[in-house]
C-alpha cells in the first residue's frame, strides 16, 4: 500500500494530515464493523510492520514492561515532536510506574542488522539490574501479547499494541496518540481535540481501511 496526502503526512504532528481528518471525520457502522473484523483477522493471523521475523517466545516469564527503542535520527522523532532524550525519559518511566515488574527493551531491527544505531548504547547499573535487552530478530506479536504496558516514543509498534490491546504510553505524538486512546506525555494538537473520544475502531478504519491506497 502507499498513502497520498493531500494536507501534510501521517508523522508529521506539526501540521495537518488527511489522516487526522480521516480520524475525526464521521464512521459509519459498516465501516465500524469492518474495522472490528480487521482487528480481530490481524490478531489471529499475527500480524505485524516487521513479518520477517521468527516467532520465538519473549526472554522473560511472566508480566512485563515492553520498551519499544528506534533508529537514531528516524523522522518520525522530530516531526511527532519528540527527540533523542525522550528516550531515556521513557525508560525511567517505565522502571518507575513498574516497581514490580521486570523491562524488555526491544532494540529496532535496522539496529540490529548493523545499519543504524539506536539511543540505548548503554544503561546505568540500576537500570541494567531490571532491564532485559532484546537485541535480536523476534516476531512482534510474540512480545506484545505478553506486555503488561507498552512505552514508546513514536514507534509503529505502539499503534500494533493498541491492535493486540495493550495499554500504551506515549512520549512522542505518532498518529495514533493525542485521541484518548494512549497515555501521552505531551499535550495534544489542537486539531486532535475533538468533541467526544475517538473510538480505536474509528482510528483503525481511518489508518488501516480509508488512509491507505491498496
Amino acid at each position: 500500500s502507499i498513502v497520498v496526502d493531500d494536507l501534510g503526512i501521517y508523522y508529521d504532528a506539526t501540521t495537518a494530515s488527511r489522516l487526522e481528518a480521516l480520524i475525526a471525520g464521521a464512521h459509519h457502522d459498516a465501516a465500524l464493523q469492518r474495522s472490528r473484523a480487521l482487528q480481530q483477522r490481524w490478531r489471529d493471523a499475527r500480524l505485524s510492520k516487521y513479518n520477517h521475523a521468527r516467532e520465538i517466545a519473549p526472554p522473560l516469564r511472566g508480566d512485563y514492561a515492553l520498551v519499544i527503542d528506534q533508529t537514531f535520527g528516524d523522522a518520525s522523532i522530530g516531526y511527532g515532536l519528540a527527540d533523542a532524550n525522550r528516550f531515556r525519559d521513557m525508560l525511567q518511566a517505565a522502571l518507575d510506574e513498574h516497581p514490580g515488574l521486570p523491562v524488555l527493551l526491544k532494540v529496532h531491527p535496522d539496529v540490529i542488522a548493523g545499519r543504524k544505531r539506536g539511543h540505548f548504547e548503554g544503561l546505568s547499573a540500576g537500570a541494567a539490574s531490571r532491564v532485559t535487552v532484546l537485541a535480536s530478530e523476534a516476531h512482534a506479536p510474540a512480545l506484545l501479547e505478553r506486555a503488561a504496558a507498552v512505552y514508546v516514543v513514536t514507534s509503529q509498534l505502539g499503534f500494533e499494541a493498541l491492535l493486540w490491546q495493550r495499554p500504551v504510553r506515549c512520549f512522542g505524538m505518532p498518529f495514533y496518540a493525542g485521541w484518548g486512546l494512549t497515555r501521552d506525555q505531551l499535550a495534544r494538537p489542537d486539531r486532535r481535540n475533538v468533541n467526544g473520544a475517538v473510538s480505536f475502531d474509528a482510528l483503525v478504519d481511518a489508518a488501516l481501511v480509508q488512509y491507505p491506497r491498496y
